[in-house]
């Protein structure tokens, strides 16, 4: 079928549904959903309700061959909603939630083999329309009302999404179709990390109650899983499963332009991780990450005080990567290096006073230039629970000083062999 250019989309779409050309008619939702076809704003809504309705039930269709078209209708129900959902979307209407929930919500029939790639790729749509409404309507607020309203309305929408996404959950298991688990527990997964609930994330793990769902499931589902996982072992402090899980997806990236961004937003976390394991980045990667250069190079030189600086300069950032816990447990190793340098110093002597340590505590951190001998003992001591010192820390009651007893390599203890989630 060959479009014309002056037809209505909506009744373009229609038409591939019905002649089972579902790939062309995703290539139209794919315009739609994307903002590139503006000519949905300037169609009586009324009017093309009804044209969508009488194409459907008129004669013609009636007489066609049904080998030849496939109606269903589920097609003009979806493109009715979706109608309604784009205008008052794009008027920063709050009628556009009900909307928003009818257009996702009846598409349960689409699940089955010859329509699934329509399904999957509405689903991936569910989690980024629910912020495109929150930005649309913020933008158009005029007043701090609006403003409430639009942000009440995010909540709102992450309810109703994760509803969506467990009706279709409980139908996609009744259907058994096994290669949309995974995608169905993933898009649950991304809204509870864009509301920042990782302790709700994991409970959306499906494969952990299903050993083969990761192998059934297509490549691309499976790389997003890797993602998702190593986010929340992040959030467990399971520092070593993590890096596993990103240096995973991160070998799955394709060498092309999506492929990169999202070997990009990998390293951002694979970056910090990895420093946890004892492995610096290069020079080449830090010139692309700019906010990891006085990070990487304090931790390493043991310097306290440029470790804050790090993390105050780039506070926001580490909170919008959810990495502000991580970056405060980097000052362990921090610690660690420093008290490294001390042992290096005092030409590797298995006896040191705590008083040595005091004083690069001093220098490496301005502003608490007094730490008291009672702050070195519990920082050295949790560096000895965590195993990255092996010493004993006495008192010499001649002296009345505090004293380190180390043993003969009392840092060879990497540090990716600490438990760090105890």
């Amino acid at each position: 079928m060959i479009a014309k250019k002056s037809e209505n989309i909506l009744l373009i779409i229609l038409r591939y549904f019905r002649e089972g050309k579902c790939l062309e008619a995703m290539s139209c939702l794919k315009r739609i959903f994307s903002g590139k076809e503006q000519s949905l704003l300037g169609l009586d809504i009324e009017q093309t309700l009804k044209q969508l309705r009488l194409e459907n039930d008129s004669e013609a269709c009636k007489k066609l061959n049904e080998n030849a078209r496939l109606s269903h209708p589920g097609w003009v129900d979806l493109l009715c909603n979706l109608l309604l959902y784009y205008v008052e979307k794009e008027r920063g209407s709050a009628n556009v939630i009900d909307h928003f929930e009818n257009l996702f919500k009846n598409t349960k029939w689409l699940l089955d083999e010859q329509h699934s790639q329509i399904y999957q790729f509405l689903c991936k749509q569910v989690v980024t329309e629910q912020y495109k409404i929150v930005q649309i309507m913020k933008r158009k607020a005029k007043d701090s009302e609006a403003v409430k309203r639009a942000s009440h309305a995010q909540e709102t929408l992450e309810s109703k999404s994760l509803q969506i996404f467990q009706e279709m959950g409980r139908e996609v298991n009744i259907k058994n179709m096994q290669k949309l688990k995974l995608l169905n527990a993933n898009q649950q997964m991304k809204i509870y990390f864009k509301g920042f609930k990782f302790d709700r994330a994991a409970d959306c793990d499906k494969v952990e109650k299903e050993q083969n769902l990761l192998f059934t499931s297509p490549k691309q589902d499976q790389v997003t899983y890797h993602y998702y996982k190593g986010r929340i072992l992040i959030f467990h402090s399971k520092f070593v499963d993590a890096q596993q899980h990103l240096t995973q997806v991160l070998q799955e990236c394709p060498r092309t332009q999506k492929g990169i961004s999202c070997a990009r937003q990998v390293l951002k976390y694979l970056i910090p991780i990895n420093m946890f394991m004892g492995r610096y980045p290069k020079k080449e990667l830090i010139e692309q990450f700019k906010e990891y250069d006085l990070l990487c190079t304090s931790v390493k030189q043991g310097n306290i005080a440029g470790l804050q600086e790090a993390i105050d300069k780039y506070r926001l950032i580490w909170i919008k990567r959810s990495l502000l816990i991580l970056m405060d447990q980097l000052k362990v190793l921090c610690y660690r290096n420093l008290c490294r340098k001390v042992w290096l110093i005092n030409q590797k002597v298995n006896k040191i006073h705590l008083n040595q340590f005091q004083k690069a505590f001093r220098i490496s951190h301005p502003l608490n230039s007094n730490p008291t001998i009672s702050e070195v003992c519990c920082i050295i001591a949790n560096l000895i629970y965590l195993k990255l010192i092996q010493g004993q820390i006495y008192l010499n009651n001649v002296k009345e000083t505090y004293a380190i007893t180390l043993s003969q390599d009392p840092f060879k203890n990497r540090p990716h062999e600490i438990q760090w989630q105890n």
